[in-house]
């Protein structure tokens, strides 16, 4: 149950934090889940593969969606119990809706993400406001130097913020913002709006910053359903195909770098 507190912060600062949302053999489970997703062979009609090459021409995955549908003892751990949409459901005061979900691995040596809104509307065409909410399970332990978020408070009351066509906000508007690192532990779940801005930086710890997300709307604004999304994201963002190449992998979205590339 959310406390008064907890709800005034999500309402003040736009994200929020449950610690210890799941409990050790729970967490261990869901590392082992998102493990076995990792390995998955790409597919080019059911899950949805991104990589990236690392300092050393090493392939790795980077990000994966799609993937609750074909691994049921993760779908159930994390939604069976209703626990997650119960929690957002209480800080949005509505029914929801699950649009889709995504796993980014952050391995050692993996790339950043440019500050940026999960804004869905803009890439994919979508009315505004459309989506919400994002639940972010912390399947490791999270910190500036293995790739953590930082974001900046109170700012997802602004709308949207100007950016590039890729989705990453003006330079000049985001160093005018003050962040703060959210660390986080394994087990825990954070919770934010998709108008606060946020950014990681590349991962150039010897630890992963392994995490899932699962992507929620207000029930009331109608629109795609998560088959719906899939198609669009597709069409919009390809993933890696069944033959790839490690010197021109598919990116997984405008936001993504790496310091020897565009940085």
């Amino acid at each position: 149950m959310l406390t008064d507190a907890q709800k005034a912060k999500w309402h003040r600062d736009g994200y929020l934090r449950l610690e210890g949302f799941f409990d050790a053999p729970t967490r261990n489970r869901i590392s082992d889940f998102v493990e076995d997703v990792a390995g998955w062979d790409v597919s080019t009609d059911k899950w949805m593969k991104w990589f990236e090459k690392t300092s050393d021409n090493r392939k790795i995955v980077s990000k994966v969606e799609n993937f609750l549908d074909y691994h049921d003892a993760l779908r159930q751990t994390l939604l069976a119990d209703g626990r997650i949409r119960t929690s957002i459901e209480k800080l949005l005061d509505e029914d929801t809706r699950m649009l889709k979900e995504l796993l980014i691995f952050k391995y050692p040596d993996s790339g950043g993400y440019r500050p940026h809104q999960d804004i869905y509307h803009v890439p994919h065409k979508l009315p505004e406001r459309m989506v919400h909410a994002i639940a972010a399970i912390a399947v490791d332990d999270a910190a500036p130097d293995n790739g953590g978020l930082f974001f900046t408070p109170g700012r997802h009351k602004e709308g949207v913020f100007p950016m590039d066509a890729g989705g990453v906000i003006n330079p000049d508007v985001a160093e005018s913002f003050e962040w703060e690192p959210v660390p986080w532990k394994a087990g825990d779940v954070f919770i934010f709006d998709d108008y606060a801005p946020h950014y990681s930086l590349p991962n150039k710890s010897d630890r992963s910053r392994r995490a899932l997300y699962l992507v929620f709307q207000r029930a009331s604004t109608g629109g795609p359903d998560r088959a719906e999304y899939n198609r669009m994201k597709r069409a919009y963002n390809p993933p890696e195909g069944k033959v790839s190449d490690l010197e021109d992998l598919k990116t997984p979205n405008g936001i993504f770098y790496r310091d020897d590339r565009n940085s």
